[in-house]
């Protein structure tokens, strides 16, 4: 027979293991996806992508010197520099989500079939809560997600369904044209003035390197 003491460690052995189990839950989920279908294939690209509320294309001030390059691509090469109080002008832009957004749901939305332990992925976003998302193998583009709540508490203004879990990586390069001879690339991290159309200038759009961090437009 079992002795007591020896029964009682065996349960508390149990009872740690099953605590620690649960505690890696959140992050296993993330990492699985509870996805029916493939995600897609990364970087996924938006093309003539002004990502924020107000954004517009069309005369800016350079606030920042930045290194002006050939193309967005990986392949890009450096033409040229630009510097603070040179003007130029925005043609277009190319947003380029190199990993998405994890956002795990908590309660079920009909609308987009998902049930609580479900995870959504979330790419550009567009502006006033607005974003392109994939859920239960679909893409749902320019999809109200003013459900999901920020790590930080922000973001959610009705039926606070879903939470990031994990923060992704995403570019933002535009196309300018610094003279009637030259045209380039630049990636945007607060360089430019006159983006917003409301009025105000947008936020960094670095790709991420601390998850505690978001990159905003």
């Amino acid at each position: 027979m079992i002795s007591h003491r020896v029964a009682v460690l065996i349960l508390s052995t149990l009872a740690v293991a099953t605590l620690a189990a649960a505690a890696q839950l959140p992050s296993a989920v993330l990492a699985a996806g509870q996805s029916d279908a493939a995600e897609p294939s990364l970087p996924v690209i938006d093309e003539n992508a002004c990502p924020f509320e107000g954004c517009t294309f069309g005369k800016w001030k350079v606030i920042k010197e930045s290194a002006v390059y050939s193309s967005w691509r990986s392949d890009r090469r450096q033409i040229d520099r630009i510097k603070p109080g040179q003007e130029v002008l925005g043609l277009t832009g190319v947003h380029v989500t190199l990993k998405p957004d994890r956002i795990l749901v908590r309660r079920e939305i009909p609308r987009l079939g998902l049930k609580s332990g479900d995870v959504l992925l979330r790419y550009m976003t567009i502006g006033e809560g607005f974003a392109n998302i994939w859920a239960k193998g679909a893409w749902h583009k320019e999809e109200d997600c003013s459900f999901i709540t920020e790590k930080d508490g922000s973001g959610c203004s009705r039926d606070c369904a879903a939470v990031v879990g994990e923060y992704g990586v995403n570019e933002w390069w535009v196309k300018i044209k610094i003279s009637d001879e030259k045209v380039g690339w630049v990636r945007v991290d607060e360089n430019f003035n006159g983006m917003d159309a409301l009025g105000a200038v947008p936020l960094p759009v670095s790709p991420a390197t601390d998850e505690s961090e978001k990159p905003a437009y």
